[in-house]
């Protein structure tokens, strides 16, 4: 009968890339198979995983390995040393003590002279297999110290870019807007700030069809989720300011990842071009702080996430009476402690329309200018750039489909992106600005009072202190009684 039955592992990993040729798949091959023949022993495989690390064994070719184990097809496992088996302790520890003695499996470390079959030499190898662990524990903790240096520098190190963005091709680490999905993004703010509702805004999104985030990156039709719709809007990202370490490995080990609060993000003003305004993104953070309700089928109440209690400064809940709403304090309802501060809808709105009214009466709007060749051809490349952003998605959505070779999809996606550039430029070389309104919009519609209004709040007493969001802020008015 011949010798046993050998099978060669081979893995390199990131981790590895400073030992050298030493450490290179094809030094290992050369190695194993010299040392094989020089004890007649007959290869019966090779198996390898390059980029592989060593605590992770879902390796592809080391499965392989398991696979042949299990069909009885290989022997001995031969590598050139314990850390090629793998970094994890308890790992490494499980396969060449219990899983392949259990498989009648032989398992050899070449370069370190273990062999199982020599009883003696195993006593050494939980050290070993502890030095491998530590090892790459202690290069995990460099990694990420040089990582945190690099975020803390104002430097994107993601792999993937947030979406609306893409990497800047001549500036490492830094980011440019993407034409192609900015216009994603930014539908979810505006979105949210005509419904004030996450679940609202994830379902108005699907409804109009906008390309989920996983739709963007070339994945297949999907529907918005409030995770989402909220991931988005709560990332300074989109208001120029880059944020990291949102969430990490739970640890070298684990593939699970940790989502951190606010008060661990890595956060670096004034990095890139914003997709909203900071006025927007700080609307939105004041209203995801107050839990809203949408009615069902319908808009977002006009006042909901603007009118508090001016007591325990708790958001007002709206009840209906009737045909009338109201709103009363949210933790007085809820049996906290304070009083209802009851107020009618109507009468708020009438304080504030009061105010409104006086604050506007000095305005004389200038009569609409007569249609001019710039303005119009404004809005035909407003158009065209509509057009050309649908169509943007239309080819991420055919790519996610199949109906695009793989080839073909790098090359058409830099055509459309040249096509957007090249109509942008032609919009900013326009200098016509868009006609003044003919009249002041409904200073009381829902996008209106979300603009103008920062706060209403409502005394015990009746009185209501209005804080509006521009110049000489503080304007109170009061009303009597709550009816």
């Amino acid at each position: 009968m011949g010798g046993p039955r050998v099978g060669l592992y081979l893995r390199l990993s990131r981790e590895d890339e400073g030992a050298g040729e030493s450490m290179s798949i094809e030094n290992q091959r050369s190695y194993l198979l010299n040392y094989a023949a020089g004890r007649g022993w007959t290869v019966e495989q090779i198996y390898q995983d390059d980029g592989w690390t060593g605590t992770n064994f879902r390796r592809p070719g080391f499965q392989a390995l398991l696979a042949d184990i299990e069909g009885g097809r290989i022997d001995l496992v031969l590598t050139k040393d314990l850390s090629r088996l793998g970094r994890d302790q308890a790992g490494t520890v499980y396969y060449y003590q219990c899983y392949f003695p259990a498989h009648g499996v032989r398992y050899v470390a070449a370069a370190e002279g273990f062999d199982t079959a020599a009883g003696q030499s195993s006593i050494a190898l939980p050290f070993l297999a502890a030095a491998n662990d530590f090892y790459t524990a202690d290069i995990s903790r460099k990694v990420r110290a040089a990582l945190d240096t690099r975020r803390r520098g104002g430097l994107f190190i993601g792999a993937s870019p947030p979406l609306g963005y893409r990497k800047d091709p001549d500036r490492k680490g830094h980011l440019l807007s993407d034409p192609a999905t900015a216009w994603v993004a930014q539908a979810v703010f505006s979105t949210y700030l005509a419904r004030t509702s996450v679940r609202g805004t994830a379902r108005a999104l699907t409804a109009a069809g906008v390309p989920t985030p996983a739709q963007c990156k070339g994945g297949p039709p999907g529907v918005w989720s409030d995770t989402m719709v909220r991931r988005v809007l709560t990332n300074p990202t989109y208001a120029g300011h880059l944020t990291q370490n949102r969430s990490e490995k739970a640890g070298y080990k684990v593939d699970r990842r940790r989502y951190h609060g606010p008060d661990q993000w890595t956060v670096v003003p004034n990095t890139h071009p914003p997709l909203v305004s900071q006025d927007d993104f700080d609307r939105v953070q004041a209203l995801l702080a107050v839990r809203s309700y949408t009615p069902k089928g319908g808009p977002p109440h006009r006042l909901t996430g603007l009118a508090f209690c001016g007591d325990c400064h708790s958001p007002m809940a709206y009840v209906k009476e009737g045909k009338r709403l109201y709103l009363v304090c949210r933790r007085a309802r809820t049996g906290g402690g304070c009083t209802s501060h009851r107020m009618a809808e109507d009468k708020i709105l009438s304080s504030l329309k009061q105010e409104l009214d006086r604050l506007t009466a000095g305005v004389v709007l200038p009569a609409p200018a007569p249609p001019t060749e710039n303005a119009k051809a404004r809005r035909e490349l407003e158009g065209e750039l509509r057009l050309l952003r649908q169509a943007g998605a239309d080819l991420y959505r055919d790519r996610a489909a199949g109906l695009l070779e793989p080839e073909e999809f790098p090359a058409l996606l830099e055509a459309h992106r040249a096509a957007v550039r090249q109509v942008e430029g032609r919009l900013a070389a326009l200098t016509t600005f868009p006609a003044p309104p003919a009249s002041l919009p409904d200073l009381l519609s829902r996008p209106a009072l979300l603009t103008l209004v920062e706060r209403v709040e409502i005394g015990a007493d009746g009185a209501l202190t209005l804080t509006f969001r521009f110049r000489d802020p503080h304007l109170c008015h009061t009303s009597r009684g709550g009816l």
